[in-house]
């Protein structure tokens, strides 16, 4: 069972997506900020990421840096889920090594068949 790992700061977005994609088959982790989501990602090594950029304490992309950077957790898929739609974030997003961008709100069913896509590239 593929685990994802949700670095968001909206308790909601912990809720909508933590129901959906356990219910999916997925096991699902959550952190509320950037350095609990990159303590977690080395420790439980999830095989995706769900990462927000607009957080306390550290943005989403300097979460992304330190993921990229960190030879046990560079491999981990990032998909960046946002409410940011402007093309300079977006493009810096990529150039920090994500495999997807897509903004909030987000159609379940699409940010599944988005997972799963890259879940099975890793395979």
């Amino acid at each position: 069972m593929a685990k994802i790992l949700i670095i968001d700061d909206d308790e909601t977005i912990h809720l909508i997506c933590k129901a959906y994609l356990s219910k999916s088959g997925y096991t699902v982790e959550t952190a509320f900020d950037g350095p609990e989501g990159l303590e977690l990602a080395a420790s439980c090594q999830p095989d995706l990421v769900l990462l927000d950029i607009n957080m306390p304490r550290m943005s989403g992309f300097d979460v992304a840096k330190k993921l990229k950077e960190n030879e046990a957790t560079k491999h981990i898929p990032i998909v960046m889920m946002t409410s940011l739609k402007q093309d300079s974030n977006i493009q810096r997003g990529y150039g920090l090594g994500i495999e997807d961008y897509i903004t909030k709100p987000t159609n379940m069913a699409h940010l599944k068949l988005r997972i799963d896509k890259f879940l099975e590239k890793k395979k």
